[in-house]
């Protein structure tokens, strides 16, 4: 009784919004400016490339970025695409390594302070413990030349801890008051995925290998895995353990689109990403990465099973996994080697001096030996260095025990929040499939964050993060349409009882 009064209510509150209308605060704005928005990040993304890390392109890329957002922070749609673009700028600005979807995020945090305090609740008890561990572990970090400290480790934590706690999460809050899905797509796919997906695929065939003696050094026939390739007057990097980590996350957001029964167009270009990404990820040799895909892509479809019938399920999932076997089977014999010899290195002969057990052993000491943090590091140990292979481990022996817990809270937050979800209707096919894009995204960052680092590599890290929330806020406020069709339900008992 009282339970089907307040839900009543809620309709009753609901009665005068309708699902499409704009929130007060967000204005949609369609056509052009969207358009011109995609363009200036793809002329940002260019410019990257040809002037690389050079005054020219550092000076006038900050007098563009607070210009533009002066323009536009209350035109939000078109700014966060921008923003959504730069994030895939492969190189970062400035010596200490800012990115540059970041320094937007700072204009806008400056101009607009209030929206820091309009976040999701459990968002600001990782945001403060993030803070305090920065803070703490300071004691370490500080050296006898405090300025190049505090500008080494600020950067840091910068882009680091402060970007995804605080910075992205003001960046895409206000998708949450949208109520245009498709465009909001447009926005995951056109913005995030595929700039991204297109540099990747460039650096890849057009590049030039710079490092190949190096790489050589490792032992395997072919040295994909560790090779770094010029691309213009910018270097991207394939180190497996760096580069797994993108095509894991894009893979998955691809998919989520491929398997919604979205616009044909949509679908289609989701498919090359996922072909295209599917094809880098197997010549990466990541077991980490491609095992962390496969987690996101089985959440996708935990979830889509619970949402549409399980025929579809079944056409999906066969759908997706003979476009995977289709990537592997048409790969170069170089690649299918080079893969072999990863297969019997990392599963055959796990118990080598590398294995991550032993490696997570000595993050672990080094951890009870210095609990207050030491400062950004991916490696622990005295003469010889290890690396930690484990993002949690990394954050909590950089910035402390606390550190640690607010990026273990951070990631358990997101994966409840979007598991969650889907007790909820998810009636539209777009929304569904922004949904289905951030929880696959956060499922496989979440598990490779277990053995490899995520932070090691600034555009990689803003490229995910950015689509982890952005889909969060987009799918954010799905109760309303929940409530708009129990609202319809209503209506029509109420018309039959007539």
């Amino acid at each position: 009784m009282f339970e089907n009064e307040r839900v009543v209510q809620a309709v009753n509150d609901h009665s005068s919004i309708p699902y499409n209308a704009p929130a007060s605060d967000f204005r949609e704005v369609r056509g052009r400016t969207s358009v011109i928005a995609f363009f200036l990040g793809m002329a940002i993304i260019a410019a990257s490339i040809f002037l690389g890390r050079s005054y020219a392109f550092f000076v006038v890329f900050l007098t563009f970025s607070i210009l533009i957002t002066l323009l536009w922070r209350k035109v939000p749609r078109p700014w966060i695409f921008l923003v959504s673009i730069s994030a895939a700028t492969p190189i970062a600005i400035s010596r200490q390594q800012f990115a540059c979807n970041l320094i937007f995020a700072l204009w806008f945090a400056i101009l607009n302070i209030r929206y820091l305090f309009r976040l999701p609740r459990w968002i600001y008890v990782s945001a403060i413990c993030a803070v305090l561990g920065i803070c703490i572990s300071s004691m370490n970090w500080i050296s006898d030349d405090l300025i190049r400290g505090l500008m080494r480790q600020g950067a840091n934590a910068f882009n680091f801890f402060l970007a995804p706690f605080l910075l992205l999460p003001v960046v895409y809050m206000r998708m949450r008051e949208s109520r245009d899905n498709v465009a909001n797509l447009q926005g995951l796919l056109f913005c995030l995925i595929v700039p991204s997906t297109l540099i990747l695929l460039l650096s890849k065939f057009l590049g030039t290998p710079i490092n190949v003696w190096q790489a050589s050094l490792h032992g395997e026939s072919i040295p994909d895995g560790f090779l770094q390739y010029q691309l213009g007057k910018v270097i991207v990097n394939f180190l497996r353990t760096e580069v797994g980590f993108i095509f894991a996350a894009l893979v998955c957001a691809s998919s989520a689109i491929v398997v919604s029964r979205v616009r044909p167009l949509y679908r289609w270009l989701a498919g090359a990403c996922l072909a295209s990404n599917a094809f880098l990820l197997i010549g990466a040799g990541s077991f980490g990465s491609g095992f962390a895909c496969l987690c996101g892509l089985a959440a996708i479809f935990f979830i889509l099973a619970r949402t549409v019938k399980i025929g579809r399920v079944f056409v999906s999932v066969t759908l997706i996994a003979c476009m995977l076997s289709l990537t592997y089977f048409l790969s170069p014999p170089s690649v299918k080697e080079y893969l072999g010899e990863r297969y019997h290195f990392r599963v055959v002969q796990s118990g080598t001096d590398q294995d991550r057990f032993q490696l997570w052993g000595f993050a672990v000491k080094h951890l009870l030996e210095h609990p207050e943090g030491v400062g950004l590091t991916f490696s622990v140990g005295d003469r010889e260095k290890t690396f930690i292979h484990n993002d949690y481990l990394s954050y909590a022996v950089s910035y402390g025990v606390i550190g640690g817990l607010a990026y273990a809270f951070l990631v358990a937050g997101l994966l409840i929040s979007f598991f969650q979800r889907r007790k909820r209707a998810i009636n539209d096919a777009y929304l569904l499939a922004i949904h289905l894009a951030g929880l696959g995204v956060i499922v496989a960052v979440a598990v490779n964050s277990m053995t490899d680092h995520m932070n090691s590599n600034r555009w990689y890290f803003n490229v995910m993060w950015s689509m982890i929330w952005y889909s969060y806020f987009c799918s954010h406020d799905v109760q309303i349409e929940t409530v708009t069709n129990i609202k319809n339900g209503f209506e029509g008992l109420r018309r039959n009882h007539k």
